[in-house]
């Protein structure tokens, strides 16, 4: 006995279209396509150039960190200038090159005259404070800084004193005077002192 046997046949999607299912042709040609891109990837990009890229890069990072140093030190000592006035002297820099072939200001330092005014006490107190006034002028003083600004101070305190000395012995010689005593000259004598000099310098 025979029996008729149906063949299993799939159900096929009508919307599909044949088109959608490429023939072994058109998937020849797709993975043409890949490896022909996969070629140009490896020709635009070989293998030393990665390596350029990163040390590109991390002369960018010491261009900008050069960069910004040399705003902090031209800002620094152009504040001890500026406070200084006619006691300091102008920024003398030092400079590093950077891998742009540019130079950059990596140190620097200011000439202040910390010598106290001969025989004026009044004028000393004066100039003590504007030396410590240009010591401590920028946003973040150096330990050189520091030092002159409290030899600035001391300076200072010995003007006053001398100044305190002065109004003493003037009051004592108009009291003289008015009780009829004899004037007498009073003579003030100031040792001369050489003219001293320290730098205000930023120490990096």
């Amino acid at each position: 006995m025979s029996e008729a046997i149906s063949p299993h046949i799939p159900v096929v999607n009508p919307t599909i279209s044949r088109q959608s299912v490429p023939d072994s042709g058109a998937q020849q040609q797709i993975a043409d396509q890949a490896e022909r891109e996969k070629t140009d990837s490896r020709s635009t990009n070989p293998p030393g150039q990665q390596k350029d890229s990163v040390q590109i890069s991390e002369e960018a990072r010491e261009i900008v960190k050069l960069a910004a140093r040399d705003r902090e030190v031209r800002t620094h000592e152009a504040a001890h200038a500026a406070a200084g006035g006619a006691y300091s002297g102008a920024p003398a820099l030092t400079y590093q090159k950077g891998p742009d072939g540019r130079s950059y200001a990596s140190g620097g330092e200011v000439s202040i005259d910390t010598s106290p005014v001969s025989g004026d006490p009044q004028a000393t107190l004066q100039k003590a404070q504007v030396i410590r006034a240009a010591a401590l002028a920028p946003a973040q003083p150096s330990g050189q800084d520091m030092r002159v600004a409290s030899k600035a101070s001391a300076m200072a305190a010995k003007a006053r004193a001398d100044l305190a000395s002065l109004n003493a012995d003037d009051s004592t010689e108009a009291s003289k005077g008015q009780s009829g005593s004899p004037n007498e000259s009073i003579s003030v004598t100031s040792d001369t002192q050489p003219v001293q000099a320290t730098r205000l310098r930023q120490i990096a």
